[in-house]
């Protein structure tokens, strides 16, 4: 079992994830507030220092009005849906 937090698709997912708040216009404290995190927490995340679980990754998508299947196609780079997604 992978103990690493740092790996490349957690690094995407980060990268993928910020694009999107930002896409969506909110802030981290802003994101923080809707999911229920601090945002100490969102900020890790984004950084690559703490992976989501998947509680939080339904509450980030939820938050950024995004679909949790969107993220996932767009990491394993469906193109058709990659759109979905600005910015990515």
């Amino acid at each position: 079992m992978r103990t690493s937090i740092y790996s490349n698709l957690n690094a995407r997912l980060s990268d993928v994830m910020k694009q999107a708040r930002l896409d969506a216009g909110l802030t981290q404290a802003e994101l923080a507030r809707a999911t229920g995190r601090t945002q100490a927490y969102i900020s890790k995340f984004e950084h690559g220092q703490l992976r989501l679980d998947v509680e939080d990754f339904i509450a980030f998508c939820d938050s950024l009005k995004i679909q949790p299947s969107e993220v996932i196609d767009t990491l394993k780079g469906n193109q058709s849906t990659r759109s979905g997604i600005k910015g990515i």
